[in-house]
Formats: structure tokens, sequence, C-alpha cells
């Protein structure tokens, strides 16, 4: 009996290739790939990123992340976006990696984009048999080396069964695409943090973004030091052991001197860190009675809603006010902030700009002809 044919996912109708980017289209889709770096949450830059750069370049599909590789140890990919490739894209490659020949020819090289066609990807039996599931048949490759990161960033497009091979000219142009790529991706960090800090008015909290395994990938400028309080001889880019243990589990941390939430943004993780305030420490029913008091109750209501009299919720406020050195609501709600993380922050990122009318066009949003 004939063994079953593997399944293979065709992500998309096949088509003879018809963009070629020029000069004019490299420009545009540099001056939209910044834009949306401006304006796009962590979680859907790059598949926003990829959107604009297929409008202009003829690929099927894409996988595009950071990785990483030990001198002594196996490459590791440590978050990706697989593109109009299923989510478990990154798995099966796991399982192949040592036979990637398209990874160790862009490795030995990078900054330079590598071109593989259907003999070069075929060579080896499990690169073969990743390939020939998608019905890939064709592939551009570039690695760019972030030495401050120990890491790389990595994007493949791929062309399937039926397509031209790429030629010189994309391989060059893709080659330039690369760095601005990484560099709109890293803008987009950095920004995503600081529309957070801008809207949750986050008070003494240092953000910052990391991957599943805990690297930190950019960071506002406290963040070094508010680590440092909990681990002084911390150096990085990854976190302290203890952080990435409860990265693992997705679990808040609360040590002697910081204390710190993970909220998960896509492939990434945005932390939020806090020194903890050995001075006001409140019992958990005062906690409870100064969240409820913030937020907007009267304590006829938290008396209310905790079963207690009247007179004894106006004591615990009173305590509440003594302990933590406040005189009124909003300082009670600026303290609270301040001092741990009870109260939930929006992770969103989203812009608080709109384009002006027109701008887009203007600024190198190219319609789809």
């Amino acid at each position: 009996m004939d063994a079953p044919k593997q399944k293979v996912f065709n992500s998309m109708p096949i088509q003879p290739s018809r963009l070629v980017m020029n000069t004019e289209t490299f420009g545009k889709t540099l001056l939209e790939l910044y834009r949306i770096s401006r304006l796009a949450p962590i979680q859907n830059f790059q598949r926003l990123a990829m959107d604009a750069i297929s409008a202009r370049f003829d690929f099927d599909s894409a996988w595009w992340g950071m990785a990483s590789q030990p001198l002594d140890g196996q490459l590791e990919v440590h978050a990706s976006l697989p593109y109009r490739l299923p989510a478990f894209y990154p798995g099966l490659w796991d399982d192949i990696k040592e036979q990637d020949t398209i990874a160790d020819a862009a490795m030995l090289e990078p900054g330079t984009c590598v071109n593989f066609g259907r003999k070069q990807l075929y060579a080896s039996p499990g690169l073969a048999s990743l390939m020939a599931r998608f019905g890939i048949t064709s592939c551009l490759c570039t690695v760019t080396l972030l030495p401050e990161l120990k890491l790389m960033a990595f994007l493949s497009l791929y062309r399937m069964e039926g397509k031209p091979a790429f030629t010189e000219h994309e391989r060059r142009t893709m080659q330039m695409l690369m760095p601005h790529l990484t560099a709109a991706l890293s803008a987009n960090w950095m920004l995503h943090l600081e529309r957070v800090r801008a809207s949750n008015a986050s008070g003494r909290a240092s953000l910052g973004v990391v991957d599943k395994r805990g690297m930190l990938y950019v960071a506002d400028q406290a963040l070094t030091a508010a680590l440092r309080l909990e681990w002084p001889q911390w150096r990085g880019p990854l976190l302290p052991e203890p952080l990435v243990r409860h990265l693992l589990a997705g679990t808040p941390y609360r040590g002697q001197r910081l204390s710190v939430r993970l909220h998960s943004v896509g492939d990434l993780w945005l932390i939020d860190l806090r020194p903890v305030s050995h001075v006001g420490r409140l019992s958990p029913r005062e906690s409870e009675i100064a969240q409820q008091f913030s937020a907007g109750s009267n304590y006829k209501e938290i008396a209310r809603d905790l079963g207690i009299a009247p007179t004894t919720a106006r004591h615990h406020l009173r305590e509440i006010y003594r302990k933590l050195e406040v005189s009124d609501k909003a300082e009670l709600a600026h303290k609270l902030m301040d001092m741990g993380h009870d109260v939930d922050i929006n992770v969103e990122g989203l812009s608080m700009f709109e384009e002006l009318p027109g701008a887009p066009m203007g600024f190198g949003c190219l319609p789809v002809e």
C-alpha cells in the first residue's frame, strides 16, 4: 500500500510573479513601515509590516523573528511570526533545524540575503521534508546581528510551486530592506512602552519588553536600576533567573524590594516593575477598602459591600490615610499605583494620535493596484 501523501498547506492562490519593487516603491515601502511602527501595538506590528511589503513584493509566505545561538549550543528561536503559515510552523522547523542549510548559509554572512532555489532547498532530507509539506520551492533569507541583545533578527520569504524563483534584483532588494525592518521593529517596541506609560500615568513603574525566554529587548531608562534593587549583580540582557521562572509560569513576582507583573503582548511580554514600599504596608482588608475607595465608592457603600459597619469602614480609611501619609482620594489613588500591582494597567499601547486627512497617501501608503 502506498504511504499517504503529506498534506501541503497552500497559503494563497498561485499566480505568476507580477510585483517588482523599484526605487519608488522601495522608498514608499520604507515610509509605510516607519508609519506603522509609530502607530501599531507590538502584537500587530509584524503582521502589518509584512502586509505592507507583500503589497509591493511578490512572495507567498514568510517567517520573521528573533533567534540566538550560543557558542556551544544549537540555534534557538525566541519569538517569531509565521506569516501566511500555521502557528505550528516554528515547532516543525525545530524538529529539523540541524539540517537547515538556509540558516547555516545566512548566518555565515550576516547582513547578506541568500537566495535558495528548489535544488538547494531539497538538498537535505529534513529541510526538504519541511519545504515539501508547505509547497515551498524558493526562499530568500537574511540575518541581522543584534550584538547588544546577543540575538539575531531573521526573515525568510517563500515562494511556492508554480512561481518563478527569486531574482538577483529581488535578493538585493530584500538585503537593503532588512536593516530598515529591524530598525522599525525596535522603534515599535520603544514607542509601545511610551504609549503604555502615557496612557496609564504609571508613576514609578519601570517597563520593558521581553521574550518568552526572558531576553530583554527594550526597556525604559529606569528598568536597569529597578532590577538592581533586587539583584545588585544583574547585568542583562537576560532577566534574572527568578524572574525567568515566573515568566515561564506566567505568574507575578514579589520580592523584598521589587514587584513585577507580566503582560502578554503577542509573542512577547511586557514587564511592569515597581519598588516595594515597606512604609505603610496595608493589611488585606485595608488594601481591599483602599482599592474600592480610590475607585469611587464611599465608606457606606464599602461597608455594605463588605458586610461591615460604616463606622468600621471609616476607621479603616483613617488607618489607611495614616499609614500611607495621604490626605485625599486622589493622593490615595496615586500612592496605590506607586506601591504595587493591584491596579491593572492597559498594555495595548494604542496610538493616541490619528493621521491627518490625506497623510497616509502623502507619507507613503501606496495603494495596491
